[in-house]
């Protein structure tokens, strides 16, 4: 069972038929800069009724954030906003919460930081760069083939993993990284701003080895091409 239609949901739909017994809760927020009470409200509502509904399955699969580890992010709503939702999936007994960094992925959402940066570059629109800020990516379908690999170890219930990049980039090698997808040159300020936060992927690694996924020194570049190119 699959609950949601946004990013996460659409790209675990075509395996839907693997997911017996499981319920896949990608729906609710998606804008972290949402400050928008009725819309906090909205999820939790409907997260309780899912919640309620599917208590017997054997595994019940809430996708969270990693801005949880960022100092400048912790206290802004949408952050908060996820922490209560993750006590509210911790009464589920088969519970299992995945925090996830920035997502690369086919997403008409304008505010995910890679729609935000290709659009600037490619409408040669100004924007302003915070130099201290270093981003993790990961492909949306590396999320996929991760949890599922997740999802074959009965370990990995009343738990909360880190699914990211081993790696931070700096925001500086992000635009550059699209400045060659897009074929143009980024307009921006460089402001004295940002901070990297560090996310634990131990627990995700016994997976991965076993995902086929491939992280290494062109992942980054190798995925905006995938999507932006």
């Amino acid at each position: 069972m699959i609950v949601g239609s946004g990013l996460i949901a659409c790209a675990f739909a075509p395996i839907n038929a693997q997911l017996e017994n499981v319920c896949i809760y990608a729906a609710g927020v998606s804008n972290s800069s949402c400050v928008d009470a009725h819309e906090f409200l909205r999820e939790q509502q409907r997260l309780a009724d899912v919640l309620s509904k599917f208590r017997q399955v054997d595994a019940f699969v809430y996708f969270s954030t990693c801005s949880i580890y960022d100092a400048d992010a912790l206290s802004t709503p949408y952050v908060q906003h996820k922490l209560a939702i993750e006590l509210m999936v911790h009464t589920h007994s088969r519970h299992m919460i995945l925090r996830l960094p920035q997502i690369a992925g086919k997403t008409p959402n304008p505010h995910t930081l890679l729609n935000f940066l290709y659009a600037r570059i490619l409408r040669s629109e100004s924007f302003n760069l915070w130099q201290k800020a270093k981003r993790n990516i990961i492909d949306i379908h590396d999320i996929v083939s991760i949890t599922l690999q997740l999802l074959t170890n009965d370990v990995n219930r009343k738990i909360t993993i880190n699914v990211a990049n081993p790696v931070n980039y700096s925001m500086g090698e992000i635009v550059s990284a699209m400045e060659v997808v897009v074929g143009k040159r980024a307009i921006f300020e460089l402001i004295d701003r940002g901070t990297e936060y560090m996310i634990d992927t131990s627990v995700m690694l016994p997976a991965l080895a076993k995902s086929g996924v491939e992280f290494g020194e062109s992942y980054l570049n190798r995925i905006l091409t995938k999507y932006y190119k």
